[in-house]
This record gives C-alpha cells, sequence and structure tokens, in this order.
C-alpha cells in the first residue's frame, strides 16, 4: 500500500511539473528565443583598464549585451536600458546576482566608460575597434552600423548569452524592461533545471 501512495505520488509529481514548465519545452517568451543557442564567435575587446575581454570572459554567468556609441545618445539609452531591465529582477535575487550588463562601443571614451560602470557592479563598458564591433554585432544579428553612428532613436536591442557563452535569445527595443526581465527569469529557471 506504502510503495502505491508513493508511485502515485511520483506519478503527481512528475505529471505537475510538465505541466507547470511545458513538459521540458523552453519557455514561451517575449523576445526571440534563439534554438538551438548559438555560440558567440571570438572576439576581442577592451574593459575600461585597457585589459583584454575575449568570449571566455562569458563563460559561467548570463549577460545581456547591448551596442551604443557610448558618447552619444545611444550608449546612454543602452545603459538606461540594461539598469531597467536588472531593477526588474530584484525580487530574482539569484537571476540579478549571475546577470552582467555589457555595452559594447566603438568610441573609446575610458572617463564616460568609468561613470557608467559606477551605476552598478554588474556594468560593463567594451570598447574595440569598430569593425571588431560590427563584426560582433553582425554575428549577434544585429544592425550595430546605426546604432553605432548615432542614428537610431529607438531603444536598442537587447542580447542574452548564457553561461555556456551562446546566444540564447533577442530582446527587440519595443519590449519593456518587465518583459525581458520576465523572459531571463524563466530562461535561467529552465537552464538550472537542466543542471
Amino acid at each position: 500500500m506504502a510503495l502505491a501512495a508513493i508511485g502515485l505520488f511520483l506519478l503527481a509529481y512528475q505529471w505537475g511539473n510538465q505541466y507547470r514548465y511545458g513538459g521540458g519545452e523552453p519557455p514561451v517568451i517575449g523576445g526571440v528565443l534563439i534554438r538551438p543557442p548559438q555560440p558567440l564567435p571570438d572576439f576581442v575587446l577592451y574593459d575600461t583598464t585597457g585589459e583584454p575581454v575575449e568570449r571566455g570572459a562569458l563563460l559561467k554567468r548570463w549577460s545581456l549585451l547591448a551596442f551604443g556609441h557610448l558618447s552619444g545618445a545611444g550608449g546612454h539609452r543602452g545603459i538606461s536600458r540594461l539598469v531597467a531591465v536588472s531593477n526588474r529582477l530584484a525580487d530574482v535575487p539569484d537571476v540579478r546576482g549571475r546577470l552582467r550588463l555589457l555595452l559594447a562601443t566603438a568610441d573609446a571614451a575610458p572617463s564616460l566608460a568609468r561613470d557608467f560602470e559606477r551605476l552598478s557592479p554588474t556594468i560593463a563598458v567594451l570598447s574595440g575597434e569598430r569593425n571588431a564591433i560590427t563584426e560582433l554585432a553582425a554575428a549577434l544579428g544585429a544592425d550595430a552600423q546605426r546604432v553605432l553612428d548615432g542614428a537610431s532613436d529607438t531603444p536598442p536591442t537587447l542580447f542574452l548569452v548564457d553561461p555556456r557563452a551562446e546566444l540564447v535569445a533577442i530582446f527587440p527595443g519595443a519590449l519593456s524592461a518587465a518583459t525581458i526581465a520576465e523572459d531571463v527569469a524563466a530562461l535561467a529557471e529552465q537552464r538550472a533545471r537542466e543542471s
């Protein structure tokens, strides 16, 4: 009898998890889910101290990446959008603590970059040659040319990179910070269940 009760409990538990998590399927998100996740290409950018940052530096943490002209409105919109998403994750501290906010830019303005980085310890401004930035942006599917020139008046597209340094989602500028935060939390929860 006890064995039948345990079996019934396990069956109900499994059914409940499949109902809650969609049977192991990826979550439905407001952004664009990339399936299968795409590995980032090799790249070399530089942090505000001049140290190189490569693809391997993105391993083990989630990264939310934006492209922008640092000293123009695009850079300000990018940082603002990244911070807004991070703030919306305040009720999910384990995800927020593992999320790095990155702005990639072609204009080196170290003092301005350091000012942006002072907003949060999770913000990093990465700079590089214009073609290195545009190549990385093109590999992710972004039109970085417009953003780097400061020609775009729309909020920047954000790119979610998982702890394996793979692109897993793209969030167009039309999505709200709240929707992006929910999507990031759902994808991080799914990854935790898979581990």
